[in-house]
């Protein structure tokens, strides 16, 4: 039993770092989160955490098999249209260097709207898959006799990934960092749009 929970520490431990690393989720998860509070950040990494749910599943259980499969192409532009869209609609319409209303701009976009979009920004990825796959092969091979690890292992990591989600949102309240964008709000928001869009173009290209 030891072996096991220290087999699930690391691999969740290593997904919450693994968040800080560049990826169209951290991306949409920061912004909405420097720019429209704790709670919309949350929104975002819940829906996330949905998307994530399914996809280790998968992972968990048939995820190889789906990866060799050729449809799995056609999710890959999927995926690309909807981050660049994501990328346009975050990308700033106005330059100006005034200090910016964080919680006047994007009013209309409810948490329920934000939890979708962060749903569809991870579940239309499939080289999210590919990540749980590398991260969980080996846990998952050394303990193939126990039936019970591959679907702990899914929750887990996804309960890791939602907490880790809610930490960074809630960092990213901290009144240093929020300074910092509202000054520079709008080259933020560029860099994070563009980005995006190159993350789309990555998905595609081989």
């Amino acid at each position: 039993m030891m072996e096991v929970v220290l087999s699930l520490s690391v691999v969740c431990g290593l997904l919450v770092l693994s968040q800080l690393s560049p990826g169209p989720d951290v991306f949409f998860v920061f912004r909405t989160a420097l720019a429209r509070g704790f709670r919309a950040g949350v929104a975002v990494g819940a829906g996330i955490s949905l998307g994530f749910l399914i996809q280790a599943a998968v992972a968990c259980s048939a995820g190889a098999w789906v990866m060799q499969q050729s449809w799995s192409l056609y999710m890959l532009w999927a995926a690309a249209a909807w981050l660049l869209y994501l990328a346009w609609k975050i990308f700033p319409k106005q330059w100006q260097g005034a200090e910016v209303d964080l919680r006047g701009a994007e009013q209309g976009c409810t948490c329920r709207a934000l939890l979708w979009q962060g749903f569809l920004c991870n579940i239309l990825n499939p080289k999210c898959m590919l990540f749980i796959l590398t991260l969980s092969a080996g846990p998952l091979q050394a303990h193939t006799d126990t039936v019970w690890y591959a679907p702990l292992l899914a929750v887990m990591l996804t309960l890791s990934g939602l907490l880790g989600w809610v930490m960074w949102s809630a960092l990213l309240q901290w009144r240093p960092v929020q300074g910092v964008y509202r000054r520079y709000a709008v080259w933020v928001d560029a860099v994070f749009a563009v980005l995006l869009a190159v993350f789309a173009v990555l998905l595609v290209v081989p």
